[in-house]
């Protein structure tokens, strides 16, 4: 290997680690910050609709902004087209319905959770993942994966036990963290099959998810009187809540962004690690910021799951590893048949 070689080495590697802190940094910090906007006891009133409904306003403004200024000084971007059929076609409509419940119901879970337990609470995302797999995108699970999942729910199950023991279980937000998990896994799904739909565009997709977020969102936040709600906020002229608020929406699509650009220089899988990896360093800020006591039964459940998520990682890539090799294997086998025909032939 080359100087050159090494030195090129060196920079991919600077900017996969680059990538991989920023995805963490930006991920954590907006747990965080939901759980402030959501569910900190200085907030007298529930607002989980109206933050999740700013935020998409915030998002989608970011968008105009970055992609208006970015061309202007040469950057390859393009504001996404304000096309009224893209937007309003079926699957878009879908995946947005989808994605606006997801955001709904992981607000709903901070506001009961907290961010120590908030991600064992969503951790069933990977066994809804595997189920909705296969019944849209018919794509099944080996015997392992399924294991592997199998692992995660005792995990999640002990976990739910050891919150009851210690008396913060909240049965609310254990629910909304199980049909979190249902929406982040169907919104995966139905993403990777918009993709394909917006010339596989993330930015296009995001712009279409939060435009239409914008749309559904507010007769929702109308109805349940959280316009209201915000006015008679004890924070409402508190600078700090506004600049949260705002850089809330910035995180959103900062982690959408950030989140193609780790699957980009590394893989899907890699990705999930990642994000398994930065669970466990969440938990562990979580307590040591709160200063919660938690028992060595509850660690053991935060390690079951991401020993399960883990294992379906490395299930996940030995079976495309096989899948590779045997499409490599395949010609030759192929060839290896023809010249023995031939060779049959020419005998006979």
């Amino acid at each position: 290997m080359d100087e050159g070689e090494v030195t090129m080495r060196v920079k991919r590697l600077a900017k996969i680690g680059l990538v991989v802190l920023s995805y963490w940094v930006v991920s954590i910090s907006m747990v965080f910050a939901n759980k402030y906007l959501v569910g900190s006891s200085e907030m007298n009133q529930d607002m989980t609709l109206f933050v999740a409904w700013i935020q998409c306003i915030v998002c989608v403004t970011f968008i105009i902004c970055y992609t208006t200024i970015g061309g202007m000084v040469g950057f390859k971007v393009r504001c996404p087209q304000f096309n009224i059929s893209s937007i309003t076609d079926k699957s878009r409509i879908q995946l947005s319905i989808v994605f606006v419940l997801m955001l709904s119901f992981n607000n709903l879970c901070l506001r009961y959770v907290g961010v120590a337990f908030f991600q064992l609470a969503r951790s069933l995302t990977l066994l809804f993942t595997v189920m909705f797999s296969a019944l849209i995108l018919h794509t099944y699970a080996s015997r392992r994966s399924m294991l592997c999942c199998m692992v995660v729910v005792i995990g999640f199950f002990l976990g739910v036990d050891q919150e009851k023991i210690a008396g913060t279980l909240s049965i609310k937000g254990v629910l909304f963290g199980v049909v979190t998990s249902i929406f982040v896994s169907l919104t995966g799904i139905l993403t990777k099959k918009n993709l394909e739909e917006v010339d596989k565009d993330p930015l296009k997709l995001t712009f279409y998810n939060n435009f239409n977020g914008i749309i559904l969102l507010f007769p929702v936040v109308l109805i349940t009187d959280q316009f209201s709600a915000v006015l008679q906020l004890d924070k409402m002229y508190d600078i700090y809540f506004w600049v949260t608020l705002l850089s809330s929406g910035i995180m959103a699509f900062s982690m959408s962004y950030i989140s193609t650009l780790q699957i980009h220089f590394t893989s899907p899988m890699t990705h999930h690690i990642s994000n398994n990896a930065k669970s466990v360093l969440q938990t562990i800020i979580a307590v040591s910021v709160f200063h919660e006591y938690k028992s060595v039964l509850w660690w053991v459940s935060n390690g079951v799951v991401i020993t399960g998520a883990f294992g379906y990682a490395i299930v996940k890539i030995n079976e495309e590893q096989n899948k590779q090799a045997m499409k490599l294997r395949q010609p030759k086998e192929e060839e290896y048949t023809r010249n023995n025909e031939t060779k049959t032939d020419q005998m006979i």
